[in-house]
């Protein structure tokens, strides 16, 4: 055996000790009160300056100590994550964005995936407030079932009118922008998907599409899923294409939706974007990689987490908080299931 390789008692020692916040300002260049602000997150801070102490902490593999203020706060450094559907790639983006700030600043995460199951959503609650946990970052607003629960939370995506705290995507233009890339490519039957009725966001944008399809004189069918299920979701599309078997455009209500119906619209025989032109909402990795490549309106799943996790940071820490409500731009993404 080689002992060259085998690291010293001294070694492990010192590669064991905490890196001070001392350490992390000699490394990027400033002051110790610099970084101390840039983890509080209280004061201002350049953005050189801030570019310089997250490259050093990520160097030195800084850990902040945030046992004083746990101890103030009695709240720990957790926050839980609870999602709907892992398996639908928006929530693992979410989740990232929210996990690399939160990392960032000493916390860490614990990922609950609750689909639609209330009771199990409970139970992660529960768990959450035995461990003093410092918020929740959900999708769905629990606060009308459980008024009374301390437990600071931040609503994602799924926002709606009785929520406090809360990080979307602006849907109604999301709406409107997906019917006027369809009636400007050239439609004259469309058939307009919503989501689950219970998801308020859904139901702002299937009522934006209608609306601007109404104005546009044009001629619409409404119908309605009720699952993000790929498999569900291509049974839906079988009854819709049935049902009205006129349509040239489908506008759906998520990618997993676009992908399930042009599945099923090639599984048929009929051309997209030629006979049938379809149009997604989310801009999945999935929909660069479908065939044809879904068009789709896109919304940043990334920074959906990511101002979610900013929120839970500052009520956490008792920085005043400007903005309650934070909605996020859409942009349409062009590809080729649209019509030129």
């Amino acid at each position: 055996m080689n002992n060259e390789n085998v690291p010293t008692n001294k070694k492990c020692r010192e590669r064991s000790k905490m890196v001070t916040i001392k350490q992390v300002a000699l490394e990027a260049g400033v002051s110790k009160s610099t970084v101390s602000r840039y983890i509080a997150g209280n004061g201002y801070v350049g953005q050189d300056a801030q570019e310089k102490i997250k490259a050093a902490i990520k160097k030195l593999n800084f850990v902040p100590n945030l046992s004083a203020r746990s101890l103030k706060t009695k709240r720990s450094q957790l926050v839980g994550l609870l999602l709907p559907d892992i398996s639908n790639p928006f929530f693992p983006r979410l989740a990232k964005g929210a996990e690399v700030f939160l990392q960032e600043k000493g916390y860490r995460v614990m990922l609950g995936n609750v689909g639609e199951n209330a009771e199990l959503e409970e139970e992660y609650l529960k768990v959450l407030v035995q461990l003093n946990a410092a918020g929740v970052i959900s999708v769905h607003d629990f606060t009308e079932r459980f008024p009374e629960l301390d437990l600071p939370r931040v609503i994602v995506d799924r926002v709606g009118h009785h929520t406090d705290f809360g990080v979307f995507s602006d849907n109604e233009a999301g709406g409107r922008m997906a019917a006027e890339v369809v009636v400007k490519a050239g439609t004259q039957n469309v058939a307009v998907i919503s989501g689950p009725t219970t998801s308020e966001n859904i139901n702002s944008r299937f009522k934006a599409s209608c609306e601007s399809l109404s104005a546009h004189k044009v001629n619409f069918r409404k119908f309605y899923s009720q699952s993000y299920q790929f498999e569900t979701i291509q049974k839906e599309a079988q009854t819709v294409l049935d049902a009205f078997p006129d349509l040239d455009s489908i506008i759906t209500p998520s990618d997993i939706h676009g992908v399930a119906y042009l599945r099923e619209l090639l599984n048929r025989g009929i051309k997209v974007p030629e006979e049938v032109q379809v149009i997604g909402y989310d801009d999945i990795i999935l929909s660069q990689f479908a065939y044809p490549a879904l068009s789709t309106i896109h919304q940043s799943a990334y920074e959906m987490g990511a101002e979610a996790a900013k929120l839970i940071y500052k009520m956490d820490t008792g920085q005043t908080i400007s903005e309650k409500k934070i909605e996020l731009p859409v942009s349409y993404i062009e590809r080729e299931t649209i019509r030129k």
